[in-house]
């Protein structure tokens, strides 16, 4: 019996957070990279554990507002063995990280280093539009 048969007669019982704190553990939710964040100011820095990246290019990062992605795919096979215990999965993977503000598109800084992936990301100030902006006059003469 796997677990969504068992929690059946549970649900009514038993509802929102409480059960989705089960679900997120037997539902593959432990499959997703693990991921640490950091903030110092307006800068984050979001560690994500990612063993078995054989390219950098299989990883993928996207952002959105105050959203971060990280997609890809992990290798950890060995030619001529079976897998008889693991702690850590490998495959398809995808992670979205909700950071505590938006951050800006053209200031992000990713590198990976011992199965570790460092993303550097900048809290992005929105310019109030109704505040007046100098502009610069160049004296030509």
């Amino acid at each position: 019996m796997d677990f969504k048969e068992w929690n059946n007669p549970f649900q009514n019982q038993f509802q929102g957070e409480f059960w989705n704190n089960f679900n997120n553990l037997f539902n593959g939710a432990h499959s997703q990279p693990r991921v640490n964040l950091y903030q110092s100011g307006h800068e984050l820095i979001c560690n994500v554990f990612l063993p078995g990246i054989k390219r950098v290019g299989d990883i993928h990062l996207s952002v959105n507002g105050s959203t971060l992605e990280v997609s890809g795919s992990t290798s950890l096979e060995y030619n001529g063995f079976q897998i008889i215990q693991q702690e850590f999965p490998h495959g398809s993977y995808k992670r979205i990280v909700e950071l505590p503000f938006s951050v800006r598109k053209d200031k992000i800084d990713a590198s990976y280093k011992s199965g570790l992936l460092t993303v550097r990301l900048y809290r992005l100030i929105p310019v109030n539009e109704k505040e007046k902006l100098g502009i610069p006059i160049r004296d030509e003469e």
